[in-house]
């Protein structure tokens, strides 16, 4: 056992970056005249409203909410973030906005795109605005066609004009000299919405997730009396290198195994093909490297140590009566069967 210990011990933990589901994205807005904000994860899922305005016309008041995006690379490469402004056909009109998560978007930055629609404004976010149809049209044009911004003269911490100045809670997260009101044109005189869009990865960093990797499962036991093998010379060679290595005595025996994991049931592909892993009497340094590692069960960052243990596909043949151990006691209140789909 100690051998198996020693072996599980050598890797060395650096940071557990556990089962993403989500990333949380806060939000600060202000808009001359109204607005919603619009999550859109693509891939022919719907639309989101993830906030409606709350403040109609009342334009000087900033709004602050947030919402969650999944954080996984596949998630991310089709998601976006859309602010629809209401267009009033005014002069003074304009949206300021602070979007943050794992880095921050504000209008300024660059990081969003602007589209003016065509579809005429009405109503206030609370109990109007864009029907379901028109902001699946209206997010479509922004993605396909949007631009990039007006930017108004002035920034938002030195008092833009007709807005002055705002006190944005999230504002020590952007940079002040580049944080400004924006439009999605010089023409303000158009009483249309107008979109922001920005890609979710612009907000949000990717983060591996479980996977699961084909292949054999195994169940490893400890071994004892396995002395047959004499000091045995081999060459060996993986991603981190090869080396001349003497093996000495088995210490392993690993079983094809089933695996029963939440809602998930791995079946035993070769139930003949057995490992044996032996121990190293001699062999070559190993050079640590930082890795990610990625399973059922979840990602992780590990540092790798020095060879532990050889093994080799082997055949097993029982030569005494098997004591199969205590049995699994059932649950107490679990009165049918869990069904586990199979893989």
């Amino acid at each position: 056992m100690s051998i198996l210990k020693k072996t599980l011990i050598s890797i060395c933990l650096i940071s557990a970056s556990g089962i993403v589901g989500a990333t949380t994205v806060t939000g600060n807005v202000a808009v001359d005249n109204d607005f919603i904000v619009v999550h859109s994860p693509g891939n022919g899922s719907p639309n989101n409203v993830v906030y409606r305005g709350a403040h109609g016309s009342q334009w000087r008041n900033i709004e602050s909410f947030n919402f969650n995006i999944k954080s996984d690379p596949r998630s991310l490469k089709t998601c976006s973030v859309s602010v629809i402004a209401w267009g009033d056909g005014k002069v003074s009109q304009g949206m300021s906005a602070i979007l943050k998560a794992d880095n921050a978007v504000y209008s300024g930055s660059g990081r969003f795109k602007a589209y003016q629609s065509n579809v005429t404004s009405s109503g206030w976010a609370q109990n109007g605005g864009p029907n379901a149809s028109q902001i699946n049209t209206l997010i479509s044009a922004s993605l396909a066609n949007g631009q990039s911004p007006y930017n108004f003269s002035g920034t938002v911490a030195s008092g833009t004009s007709p807005w002055g100045t705002l006190n944005f809670p999230l504002v020590n997260s952007v940079n002040s000299s580049n944080f400004r009101w924006i439009w999605s044109t010089s023409d303000l005189r158009k009483k249309t919405y107008s979109v922001f869009t920005t890609a979710c990865d612009n907000l949000v960093k990717p983060k591996p997730v479980a996977v699961n990797m084909p292949g054999e499962h195994f169940q490893c036991y400890g071994v004892k009396e396995g002395d047959r093998l004499p000091n045995e010379t081999i060459m060996i060679e993986d991603q981190f290198g090869k080396t001349r290595a003497v093996l000495g005595k088995p210490v392993l025996l690993c079983n094809p195994s089933s695996k029963q994991h939440k809602d998930k049931y791995f079946k035993i592909r070769n139930k003949e093909r057995h490992l044996v892993c032996y121990n190293y009497v001699k062999q070559d340094k190993v050079r640590s490297q930082r890795l990610e590692i990625n399973n059922q069960f979840a990602p992780d960052q590990i540092v790798n140590d020095q060879r532990e243990l050889f093994c080799v596909p082997s055949s097993k043949k029982h030569l005494s009566r098997t004591n199969p151990g205590r049995p699994v006691k059932k649950e107490v209140g679990v009165s049918r069967p869990i069904n586990f789909k199979k893989q």
